[in-house]
């Protein structure tokens, strides 16, 4: 299903908060800091060695927001790719798909979940670039 207002609106949220972790778990003088999805993992990478300094680094709220910045990497990246609401086992839950033209289902969340379970330090940009390949069907 398309969108809701409400669900474009709270990944257009989801987006402002990730860019904050950026902020906030990016290196500290600036220098070396990538930008997008890299600059994300980076995030990500000193956020799990330094763990959660405040209470708004809540886990499920960092998994949130970074998922939706793996998701959107992914729609970036792939002409005909968009957010969907998928209602699964009496539960929504928001993923990334190319159908009509490309079957593919993809939860950000769940990924994301499974790598903070894994401590995984890096994998936002690896798993875009990943499914990228899958799609086209040629390595990047």
């Amino acid at each position: 299903m398309q969108l809701t207002d409400d669900e474009q609106s709270w990944i257009q949220g989801q987006l402002a908060v990730v860019d904050r972790f950026v902020g906030d778990y990016g290196p500290a003088d600036g220098a070396g800091a990538a930008e997008g999805l890299e600059g994300v993992d980076q995030a990500w990478a000193a956020w799990l060695e330094s763990g959660p300094r405040t209470e708004a680094d809540d886990p499920d709220s960092i998994i949130n927001a970074v998922a939706v910045a793996l998701g959107q990497a992914v729609v970036e990246a792939l002409d005909g790719f968009m957010w969907v609401t998928v209602f699964e086992d009496g539960e929504t839950d928001l993923a990334v798909t190319g159908l009509p033209a490309v079957d593919l289902l993809f939860h950000p969340a769940e990924v994301v979940a499974l790598e903070y379970q894994a401590h995984n330090a890096t994998f936002l940009v690896q798993t875009r670039d990943h499914l990228i390949e899958q799609v086209r069907g040629t390595p990047e």
